[in-house]
């Protein structure tokens, strides 16, 4: 062996000392760095340190990319599961607490037909809810009423959701408070032969108020008694309406919810108690079955209903919902068909 020999042979021991020093991850073996991948060198000291070199520059590299995809595809699932999620406003006769984030909720466009005996009636209640707080919620509707004789305003009412309990428990129990105050539209009495109750929109609040009857009087003397023998619903009557809420998930995708309904005369009437209760199974993000029932606590003339309900999803966040139902006691609608339209923002 010659000197050069010996000295090429110091050189290539001092390299391997120092890359082994600047990269500790990588071992060199007969002339290769093998690491997390395996390079192979067969020109000598320099083109060793070049070689390096783009191992550790690949290597950083390689890692940055694999950190930023693991962050941008952890951001999108959490974005996803967020937007995936509804924002209140999934049922028809019942209110739930859910209080959308703020400056984001739902836009509601909903038509019901109601058919009892010989009178039908027709009546829509357009309206939007959104979060302006985290706890806190605002809504505004209007309602529409054609009995026959024309498409006639019936009242405007703003309300406010407020959660009182968060989720809680194994069961996410919670609680909310709805309130709104209707301000009616005083209309005048149109005769109806008979003394078969008349449903009418409720305009309790967007979309999701109890249809409850008003009398006709005795038989063959026209004219409505309105809100004579009180209940949850004054015919043309103004005043407060407040919901207290209850709900809880009895399973992943089911959810069962109560509300306990009061009613408060701005014209000096007495009050009116009641409620709505009801159960919602989740298919999928896209569609979902319940069944929805609402009624008053009225000694007489007391309605009860029943709807079964679904809501389908839509392209560009909106939602149909439809329910079809009837009356369980005889002051309550035969027949009642809703539709309505959510857009959600």
């Amino acid at each position: 062996m010659t000197n050069a020999d010996i000295r090429m042979m110091k050189e290539d021991q001092m390299h391997e000392a120092r890359n082994t020093r600047e990269h500790p991850g990588m071992l060199q073996t007969s002339g290769a760095f093998v690491g997390r991948g395996t390079f192979e060198s067969a020109g000598g000291p320099a083109h060793s340190r070049t070689l390096a070199r783009y191992c550790s520059s690949f290597e950083l590299r390689h890692s940055f990319v694999i950190r930023a995809y693991s962050f941008v595809i952890s951001l999108f699932l959490l974005l996803t599961t967020t937007l995936s999620a509804h924002h209140g406003r999934d049922f028809i006769l019942i209110q739930d607490s859910a209080i959308p984030a703020p400056f984001t909720g739902v836009a509601i466009a909903g038509y019901e037909w109601t058919s009892d005996g010989d009178t039908n009636e027709s009546s829509t209640e357009p309206g939007f809810f959104m979060g302006i707080a985290p706890a806190l919620a605002f809504g505004l509707s209007a309602g529409f009423s054609d009995e026959g004789d024309g498409w006639n305003y019936t009242g405007v009412t703003p309300q406010f959701v407020v959660s009182i309990l968060p989720a809680t428990g194994p069961l996410n129990f919670r609680v909310g408070l709805w309130t709104g105050y209707e301000f009616a539209e005083e209309q005048a009495d149109s005769g109806h032969s008979g003394a078969t109750s008349h449903s009418h929109n409720s305009g309790s609040g967007p979309d999701a108020g109890p249809v409850a009857p008003h009398g006709h009087g005795a038989a063959g003397s026209g004219g409505h008694d309105h809100g004579s023998h009180g209940g949850i619903h004054r015919h043309g009557e103004s005043g407060w309406y407040n919901r207290v809420i209850m709900e809880a998930d009895i399973t992943h995708h089911t959810r069962v919810i109560l509300n306990l309904i009061s009613f408060v005369s701005g014209n000096g009437g007495g009050p009116g108690f009641g409620y709505a209760a009801g159960v919602r199974h989740e298919f999928n993000h896209d569609l979902s079955l319940g069944i929805e029932t609402i009624g008053d606590f009225e000694e007489r003339q007391s309605s009860h209903q029943v709807l079964f309900t679904t809501m389908i999803g839509l392209p560009s966040h909106f939602s149909l919902r439809l329910g079809v139902g009837g009356g369980l006691t005889r002051a309550a609608p035969d027949f009642t068909l809703h539709s309505s339209v959510l857009w959600r923002f």
